[in-house]
């Protein structure tokens, strides 16, 4: 019997100590921050375009923290945070290969636009709401939310928004609170000039963002940092007339609620993802799975466990320009908006879109969906499962696929090239010996024990 493979997201996360400019080409420089600069490029293989940052390590105080923010970007797994693909380093410098996005930040747009429409600051909202949730649920608090860290995919007014800059991203548990003075005077919430502080921050932070949309002004002022963290430590704000006059009170609201100075009371990132503004403006889309996409998640449970590692590889390196109508049929299975889907709601979601199945292959499906066995549908696992054949069968993409197993570069899959790719970093948790010889054995046509280039492509090409 072939054993079930438990994949994680980010396994596919790569990290190397090679050149560079071997995999990909520098096009342009997009911006430069206290770290280092950030270039557009394109990888050599899939003709990807990416965004690099380079980070000077001469320039990073604490290296120990920001090899956690890698740790932090790798697991997370949400539509509106920003991937990162892999991670290049040197003596002098680390490479973040990152999901590029082209269309701005928040902040340009809210300049551009003055103030934005309601219904736009609405649907704004509910992703970033959506991700929060996630965030806060995977024990991360951000601390860091201004809308220079909210990035647009692209330049059209209905591009997508991804959270980005996990650098003062903090792992917290229930009972643990925070103490270190972090953020952006405007944004941060009151309870952090106090230095006893927990995921609430954001939260109130999304306030100002929301408060700032709408009005084009920030609801706690001052002539200097001072007098701004004076103004946010008091707490007291007002709609100001002339800026809120065509703002509903609905809206406002939200903002009130959010806007909270005792942060037992301020809403959640959850309780504001269902409030009556947003499910009003932006409500969930209504996006069925297609009896075709249906067909493919059926072949992906029937594959071998090396393409379904595959398929999460490309799942996992795929723009978002790729993946967009797969996107939001998760989005749309996702009632409740925590960036994961329970089996109730894949289960509904299916129904909605009139494929209803008996228990035991909806068992079968759910427990081989879920390859990282945490009894939930993660974004990625969702998407690989999806996939058509034409969206993983190009040359391209497959290509970096077999590289980033093949961790020599001498054309051939090991055995222990598997098992260095399957692996958890942090903790000495390794896949075991019999399931790589599984995994091989079901791809090695030639039985030489090794998996080839042609075998690899056959593979994939198998079921399409």
């Amino acid at each position: 019997m072939m054993h079930r493979v438990t994949l994680k997201k980010q396994w596919f996360v790569g990290s190397k100590s090679t050149n560079i400019e071997n995999s990909y080409r520098f096009d342009a420089e997009l911006g430069s921050g206290a770290y280092g600069k950030v270039i557009k490029a394109t990888n050599l293989s899939s003709n990807q375009q990416v965004a690099i940052k380079m980070v000077q390590k001469n320039r990073v105080k604490d290296y120990k923290t920001f090899n956690k923010e890698l740790s932090i970007l790798r697991v997370m797994d949400h539509p509106n945070i920003v991937k990162i693909l892999e991670t290049y380093e040197t003596d002098r410098i680390c490479y973040l290969v990152m999901e590029l996005c082209e269309g701005g930040e928040l902040f340009d747009r809210i300049i551009q636009e003055k103030n934005l429409s309601e219904a736009h600051a609405a649907f704004i909202m509910r992703k970033l709401f959506s991700a929060l949730s996630y965030c806060h649920d995977q024990g991360i608090c951000h601390r860091d939310l201004k809308p220079e860290n909210l990035m647009f995919l692209t330049k059209n007014p209905e591009s997508d928004i991804k959270l980005i800059d996990f650098g003062l991203a903090k792992e917290v548990s229930e009972s643990l609170v925070m103490h270190r003075f972090n953020g952006t005077p405007y944004y941060i919430a009151p309870e952090v000039l106090s230095r006893n502080y927990s995921y609430e921050v954001d939260c109130w932070s999304l306030g100002v963002i929301m408060y700032v949309m709408l009005s084009g002004t920030p609801p706690f002022n001052g002539r200097n940092n001072e007098e701004i963290l004076m103004s946010v430590y008091n707490g007291s704000y007002s709609f100001r007339p002339r800026a809120f006059q065509m703002v509903s009170n609905m809206a406002k609201d939200l903002i009130a609620r959010l806007l909270v100075k005792d942060p037992q009371l301020r809403y959640t990132a959850r309780a504001a993802f269902n409030h009556p503004w947003i499910r009003g403006l932006a409500p969930l889309p209504e996006v069925p799975l297609s009896v075709e996409v249906f067909m493919d998640i059926s072949q992906f449970v029937s594959s071998e466990n090396l393409k379904k590692a595959t398929l999460m590889f490309v799942a996992s390196r795929l723009s978002e320009r790729d993946l967009d109508q797969l996107k939001e049929v998760f989005i749309a299975f996702d009632k409740d908006g925590d960036g994961l889907l329970s089996r109730a709601e894949y289960e509904a979601g299916l129904q909605q879109s009139g494929i209803y199945l008996d228990k035991s292959t909806l068992d079968n499906m759910w427990h081989i969906i879920d390859s990282n066995k945490n009894n939930l549908i993660d974004y990625t696992e969702f998407l690989a499962s999806c996939l058509h054949n034409q969206q993983y069968l190009d040359r391209g993409i497959l290509k970096t696929a077999f590289e980033y197993f093949d961790m020599d570069g001498n054309g051939l899959i090991t055995h222990s090239e598997l098992r260095s790719v399957l692996r958890d970093r942090e903790v000495t948790l390794t896949i075991k010996d019999q399931k790589v010889e599984e995994m091989i054995k079901e791809v090695d046509r030639n039985g030489d024990g090794y998996i080839d280039y042609q075998e690899f492509l056959q593979m994939m090409a198998g079921g399409s």
